[in-house]
């Protein structure tokens, strides 16, 4: 299951134009007091990271400067 997750959001994150709107939906989400209750009722971590979408997103950011021109 986990890796289907992964799967997910490796496949999300792949369009540059993407990255813009999953962050806006992720700080609306971390916002919901809701959603901040629910991690504290379920000891939930935010310092988990997936190495692999860290290198993904690096990827994606030296296409970004690249396109945009400022690589050097």
């Amino acid at each position: 299951m986990s890796s289907n997750i992964n799967n997910i959001l490796i496949e999300a994150y792949s369009n540059i134009d993407n990255i813009h709107s999953i962050e806006e939906q992720r700080a609306k989400t971390m916002a919901d007091p809701k959603f901040q209750q629910w991690m504290k009722d379920m000891r939930v971590s935010q310092l988990y990271t997936n190495r692999e979408l860290i290198h993904n997103a690096n990827r994606l950011m030296k296409q970004y400067t690249h396109r945009i021109g400022l690589e050097g």
